[in-house]
């Protein structure tokens, strides 16, 4: 099922007229550094003096990468958002639309059509962590040899990292000692 809903009928209508969908997509939505799949939820559209706000629930299953260990990491989530659909052909009668138009707001095409799939796109990508872990206690990719340290150990020391704050430490190991 497509992202895409035909709203002409709900534009006619009164102000505060809704209509509710449920949707499901196969299709992914790439989300830069991985993509999300299985996408279902609910839309309610509800018609406003100046278009029609979609107020949309989703769940999907995201596809992304650990930034510790590189490995795949598959999690699922879910959005909540509302968002504005203005549009740009006036239903009644078929010429440009003269309404003010907000910057923020998507667009309602020619054919009277509203796609949720970039608000999707969206707010998934917000819903995806800075940095995204395979699980808390991921160990990572060694920084000498590079061997994930999840799954197999090396023989690397850990290396003695100069620091300008290295003097800082010594004096709160004296400081210790009073």
């Amino acid at each position: 099922m497509s992202l895409q809903y035909n709203v002409a009928q709900l534009l006619k209508s009164e102000v505060g007229a809704t209509r509710t969908y449920e949707f499901e997509s196969n299709e992914p939505i790439d989300l830069d550094d991985g993509r999300a799949t299985g996408i279902r939820g609910h839309v309610k559209f509800t018609q406003t003096n100046f278009g029609i706000v979609a107020d949309v629930h989703a769940d999907a299953m995201l596809h992304l990468t650990c930034a510790r260990c590189l490995e795949p990491l598959d999690t699922p989530t879910s959005v909540h958002f509302e968002d504005e659909y203005q549009p740009v052909i006036d239903i009644a009668t078929g010429l440009p639309s003269t309404a003010p138009r907000s910057d923020a707001a998507f667009i309602i095409t020619q054919s009277h059509t509203v796609d949720l799939a970039e608000a999707l796109r969206q707010n998934l990508l917000l819903a995806v962590d800075m940095i995204p872990v395979c699980r808390e206690d991921c160990r990572g990719l060694c920084p000498t040899c590079g061997v994930n340290r999840n799954s197999e150990s090396c023989e690397c020391h850990a290396r003695d990292e100069s620091s300008p704050f290295a003097v800082l430490q010594g004096l709160l190991s004296d400081a210790g000692d009073r």
